[in-house]
């Protein structure tokens, strides 16, 4: 599967228009189980919770429901927007979905989304975008990192690297996790997916496989994290996605105060898509 996705995920971005195009992409022998393309007005709630929670991590921002931070573009994309107040307050946006998705038992999954982040060359010392899914065990009080954090893509401070990340305790290396990352540019549409391959019945050759356009990036088997109740956390339950910019916190640090806010510090999304092996 390894290499045989990465054909097909090269093949697919490879024959993606210039013109925007929000809907998920085919796949050959996967089917879309779920996706949102951010048409109409306003953020569709059947499917997202737009959260308004705690703040971890020593953020600075607070999440909102605001438009400003929180809306439609009525061009097919989803803007996130982290906004600073004449106080020099931070607001921004964090979207959760309401379902939550697991590979079936000896099948496939890919979690993916087409998204570009602000100016480049922007002052963004302490932005934070993040694209990831946590486990849905979160939700039923199992803490963190014990459920398990799959980092589809997270940047900080507007450096060209995105990363991709597992967290699952101490077979993972917390609170850094196993991590990997490659090169991209602000500015310009990306495509970020993991996929999560459960054919083997063994669990230690089980795999997730970060891509970016459809180059594998990332790379993790069960063997790699050697615990089967951590891997089980991470490839094998339910996970709901999310996104969302934070400003802020332990890793990134404070934001400057020449940080800038608004779209220059955004993230602007065309779809997200969860498939499954047909």
């Amino acid at each position: 599967m390894y290499h045989s996705l990465i054909i097909t995920l090269i093949s697919i971005i490879t024959l993606l228009p210039s013109t925007y195009a929000s809907d998920p992409e085919t796949i050959p022998g996967f089917s879309v189980v779920w996706s949102d393309s951010f048409s109409g007005s306003s953020i569709d709630s059947s499917k997202w919770t737009t959260y308004t929670g705690s703040v971890y991590n020593k953020e600075q921002q607070k999440y909102t429901t605001s438009s400003s931070n929180c809306a439609l573009s009525g061009s097919g994309t989803l803007l996130i927007t982290p906004q600073k107040d004449s106080s020099g307050a931070w607001t921004s946006c964090k979207l959760e979905s309401k379902p939550a998705f697991a590979a079936d038992a000896g099948g496939q999954i890919i979690v993916q989304s087409r998204f570009k982040l602000g100016r480049p060359g922007a002052q963004l010392q302490g932005i934070w975008p993040a694209f990831w899914s946590l486990g849905q065990v979160m939700r039923e009080g199992v803490g963190w990192p014990q459920c398990g954090e799959i980092d589809t893509f997270e940047n900080i401070n507007g450096s060209p690297l995105g990363l991709g990340t597992i967290h699952c305790g101490a077979a993972c290396n917390d609170p850094t996790g196993l991590s990997q990352g490659i090169a991209f540019d602000y500015g310009n549409f990306h495509t970020w997916a993991h996929a999560i391959d459960l054919r083997s019945g063994d669990w230690t050759q089980q795999s997730i496989t970060w891509y970016m356009d459809g180059q594998a990036y990332n790379f993790k088997k069960g063997s790699d994290v050697g615990d089967e109740a951590a891997w089980g956390a991470l490839a094998q339950k339910a996970m709901y996605m999310q996104l969302n910019v934070a400003v802020g916190g332990e890793w990134p640090g404070n934001a400057a105060a020449d940080t800038v806010s608004g779209a220059d510090a955004g993230m602007e999304v065309l779809y997200v898509g969860v498939y499954k092996s047909n």
